[in-house]
């Protein structure tokens, strides 16, 4: 039985269609066989805060809103003069401590010539008691025989006391100034120590003085300024915030199902909502090692209550393969669609 042309043409094309069908199908299947896909993605960057360590009013504010800085470059001064005033009371109080540490070391070596001499004094004195007793020894024995009167030989005894006297007072002093010594010693060291004191003072106050001028820590977009001119400024306050421009990654949330044969080191493509139909090169650098819900204040506990399994998502960071595009800017916050390919 032969079929109508009509109806011949009809089943062909139904034919046609039906294998095509299957053929897209077929491929959709392998696709998303080798593929991993999800919208619950964004960009992520580096977002610095600005914030001033030393407190004061505002002098100058050097960017606008959404202004691109560097790395380093001036966005605020704080009025300088208080800060200047304290650089100033330290180098003055340096130069007292060195002073005091010259005053000290000039008495200390004064000590040392001190001592010096009454070391000098101990020998001659030494001299004169040994000669002395010397004469006494002789005159005593001379006395025994007559030679010499006892008027003589109190006049010699009366030397060697004065010499052996003379001789303790020596000593005496010599003790003193080894004192001395000691003593100056002790005083220029705490003079030395107090001069190092007072130049960390003066390092500190040139370091805070430094900070009237507040930079930018990293190269991005000036955002969520917060700060005027004349604005009294506490420290630590938070002024405005820098956003990455250049170093940006996407984080993509991916069901725990879809991580069976993720791996790192997998190509990624990734298509942001701002910029439809460019695609954007990447791989995946790293998974998480725990479930976003984890980490949230207040985390799960599925230990109590009835339990209720809810599939869960992983954090995985994407990492771009290209250099930025200045004319599509990826910006921390965007949304994006990310497919990881899983057969590489």
């Amino acid at each position: 039985m032969r079929l109508a042309p009509t109806r011949f043409v009809v089943v062909t094309l139904a034919a046609l269609v039906l294998v095509a069908g299957i053929a897209v199908g077929v491929r959709h299947w392998r696709y998303y066989l080798a593929h991993q896909e999800t919208d619950d993605a964004q960009v992520e960057g580096h977002i610095s805060p600005v914030l001033p360590r030393v407190s004061g009013y505002v002098a100058r504010v050097l960017v606008t809103d959404n202004q691109h800085v560097d790395a380093g470059q001036a966005l605020i001064e704080i009025d300088p003069r208080e800060l200047d005033l304290r650089v100033a009371q330290s180098e003055a109080a340096l130069q007292n401590a060195l002073a005091e540490q010259r005053t000290a070391e000039a008495s200390q070596s004064g000590a040392r010539a001190a001592a010096a001499t009454a070391a000098a004094n101990v020998e001659t004195a030494l001299v004169r008691q040994r000669k002395a007793a010397s004469d006494l020894e002789r005159d005593t024995k001379l006395l025994g025989t007559g030679a010499i009167t006892d008027s003589q030989f109190t006049d010699t005894k009366a030397a060697a006391d004065t010499a052996a006297a003379e001789l303790d007072a020596v000593r005496s002093e010599a003790r003193t100034a080894d004192l001395q010594i000691a003593v100056a010693a002790a005083r220029a060291a705490a003079a030395q120590t107090q001069a190092a004191e007072k130049a960390s003072d003066l390092d500190y106050s040139k370091l805070q003085r430094s900070y009237a001028s507040v930079t930018a820590p990293i190269a991005g977009l000036v955002s969520r300024k917060n700060v005027e001119l004349g604005q009294f400024i506490q420290a630590g306050q938070t002024l405005l915030s820098v956003a990455s421009d250049a170093d940006v990654w996407v984080v993509a949330n991916f069901k725990e199902t879809q991580l069976t044969h993720m791996l790192p080191g997998q190509a990624v493509e990734f298509e942001a909502d701002s910029y439809p139909g460019v695609l954007f090169q990447g791989k995946v650098e790293s998974i998480s090692g725990a479930t976003g819900a984890r980490f949230a204040l207040l985390p799960p506990d599925n230990s109590t209550g009835n339990f209720v399994k809810v599939t869960q998502r992983v954090p995985v960071k994407i990492v771009l393969a290209q250099a930025p595009d200045a004319d599509h800017p990826l910006r921390p916050g965007m949304s994006v669609d990310a497919t990881v390919s899983l057969s590489q």
